[in-house]
């Protein structure tokens, strides 16, 4: 209302100057002129004004420009206008940047983390992944994420030194379920599970069976004396002593796998320590199984236990000629191989399928009907103890032993 009536005004300013001109009253009609620029200039910042720093905000808002802020223009009600424009672009200046500086430290969060996380789209395609799930995408089957249900999880043995747990989740994106995986590396922790019931199982097994069969050796001892001269009586004595014998020993063989002792580590020429253990390896094979070394030259060294060492590849090779040996009549093969930080020992025996391999590594798991489950064992307690990583697969007729050494320096 006040615009308009600024605007009457200048109309009738303009108005009178005009005639106040044709009547020849040159001095009014400047005075009216005046008045008419005046209110030109008051309308001008009354409604001129106030428009164009609207304009000019609504600008800045269609740009997304929160940095600039709007001058005052002098008039009350556009200054009200004008300041309370200026708090809300600092309003949201304030809220954009929180949620930067948040999503830069979750983003970076993510980065970061040892657990692999893949985020989907809505169709449940991975879109993107941080580092730790990319380490994991050789390892983790492709079935098994497809598979997964939102909340479910399963736990996985890729290799015999990875233990992975996978799991589905959701989270809501724009009203829409959007799904993604996590993957978290459980091997320390079912390493010392497991270590922690086998030797809880041999320490009550040392305890009961030990004392039970002190006292049914030493009554067995006297009654074998006293009926010494009853052959059929004294026969079936010593029947009974021996599975004495033999049970004791069951259990010592488990107890000796408590008492795995640490490595004593030394530089250690992977090409030089396959040589000279070639010869002692070749002469556990039998006639009917060919014993061939591929070593490499390159020199390179690693840190390692030499008789803990031996004691592994002593089992890996000894468990290759059992698996050869199971199919009667045929001949075989064993290739010690030696690459870059790596020993490898490969057979063409029946092989292992998928599910034993994961399996093979665990106590008292055994794939020979006479088995244990305990060389194997040894052998992953060794060369956990090295850091080292090691699998065993079966793959196009030939199951391969792989160990990985993490340090090493090339030979000076």
């Amino acid at each position: 209302m006040r615009t308009g009536f600024y605007i009457a005004l200048c109309g009738a300013f303009i108005t009178g100057a005009a005639f106040a001109a044709v009547s020849g009253r040159m001095e009014l009609s400047i005075s009216l002129a005046l008045g008419a620029l005046a209110t030109l200039c008051i309308v001008y910042r009354t409604a001129v004004l106030p428009v164009k720093a609207i304009r000019t905000g609504m600008d800045l808002l269609k740009s997304q420009d929160f940095a600039s802020r709007l001058r005052k223009v002098g008039n009350r009600e556009a200054d009200e206008i004008v300041d309370v424009f200026n708090r809300l672009m600092d309003t949201t200046k304030e809220e954009r940047l929180h949620n930067r500086e948040q999503n830069e430290f979750l983003s970076r969060l993510i980065e970061a983390s040892p657990m692999g996380i893949a985020i989907c789209d809505f169709e449940g395609n991975i879109r993107s992944s941080n580092p730790a799930f990319q380490s994991f995408c050789n390892l983790i089957p492709a079935s098994t994420l497809a598979t997964l249900q939102s909340g479910e999880q399963k736990v996985i043995r890729p290799t015999g030194s990875q233990v992975l747990r996978c799991s589905r989740h959701h989270f809501m994106d724009r009203g829409f379920k959007r799904p993604f995986y996590l993957v978290e590396r459980l091997t320390d922790e079912i390493i010392q599970a497991e270590t922690g019931m086998f030797h809880k199982i041999v320490r009550v097994m040392g305890h009961e069976v030990n004392n039970t069969l002190g006292g049914i050796a030493s009554v067995l001892e006297s009654l074998s004396d006293i009926h010494a001269d009853d052959d059929l009586l004294h026969s079936a004595i010593e029947g009974s002593r021996a599975s004495c014998v033999a049970l004791g020993k069951f259990v010592k063989a488990y107890s000796d796998i408590v008492k795995t002792p640490e490595p004593v580590f030394e530089n250690l020429c992977l090409a030089d320590f396959a040589s000279s253990e070639k010869p002692f390896l070749s002469s556990m094979c039998p006639p009917h199984i060919e014993f061939r070394t591929e070593i490499s030259e390159s020199g390179v060294c690693i840190q390692a236990d030499p008789v803990l060492l031996e004691r592994v590849m002593v089992n890996a090779v000894k468990n290759s000629i059992e698996s050869i040996s199971s199919r009667y009549g045929t001949k075989g093969r064993i290739t010690l191989r030696t690459a870059d930080r790596s020993i490898e020992i490969e057979d063409d025996g029946p092989g292992l399928s998928s599910d034993s391999a994961a399996k093979v590594f665990t106590p008292f798991f055994s794939t020979k009907n006479s088995g244990r489950g305990l060389g194997l064992m040894l052998i992953a307690d060794i060369l956990r103890k090295h850091r080292a990583e090691y699998s065993l697969a079966s793959r196009n007729g030939k199951t391969t032993f792989c160990i990985k050494f993490q340090f090493s320096h090339n030979q000076m």
